[in-house]
């Protein structure tokens, strides 16, 4: 059964990204900020204990994914590193070997 806000549009189901309601989803107004200002959660209250958990772990999560890039790029360049070297001494052997 679909609700209907004030503006006579069926509402829209949307989710929170705030600290205290994160993932917690509500009703809103179709036209957003801009209508009517219908609001009407669909989920339960959060507990408090994963209000603090969650946005805490995202941001956990997010460094950490920050901190694999910043490897991977810190990977690529040894491998460059590795080639040049490889490289350098393959050089050196032939040169010395034909003199």
């Amino acid at each position: 059964m679909s609700m209907y806000c004030a503006c006579g549009m069926v509402a829209v189901q949307r989710t929170s990204w705030t600290d205290n309601n994160y993932g917690r989803r509500f009703l809103g107004c179709a036209h957003g900020a801009k209508g009517c200002n219908f609001f009407r959660w669909v989920d339960p209250p959060t507990c408090p204990s994963r209000c603090g958990v969650i946005p805490g772990m995202l941001r956990k999560v997010g460094a950490y994914e920050e901190k694999v890039m910043q490897l991977e790029k810190q990977k690529k360049a040894m491998k460059k590193l590795c080639v040049c070297l490889f490289v350098c001494v393959l050089f050196m052997t032939i040169f010395s070997f034909s003199e």
